[in-house]
């Protein structure tokens, strides 16, 4: 059960809001990663990932990736089929 995920160390700043990206990448059969940014974000805004091409998943609109906000953390919770990676964003205000 190996999730992981990566945060690029230099966030785009628009306005008043910042935006973080990264990576994630599922080799378990977990069909979700969580990404806490408690750290780095006071409330999230917006967020959504992507998968890759070259992972799981069918393209028939029967898995994929969708993404969740939890805004009591806040954190994103990248729902995927089992052995997905791809990349995630998530616009917020600053923490």
């Amino acid at each position: 059960m190996t999730q992981t995920q990566t945060t690029e160390n230099r966030p785009t700043v628009m306005g008043n809001l910042i935006m973080y990206t990264g990576t994630f990448t599922n080799t378990s059969t977990e069909a979700a990663t969580t990404i806490d940014l408690s750290g780095l974000l006071a409330s999230i805004v917006a967020g959504g990932a992507n998968a890759l091409s070259t992972t799981a998943g069918t393209g028939g609109g029967v898995d994929g990736v969708f993404t969740s906000i939890n805004a009591a953390t806040p954190s994103l919770v990248l729902n995927h089929v089992a052995g997905q990676d791809g990349t995630w964003w998530a616009l917020g205000n600053r923490s």
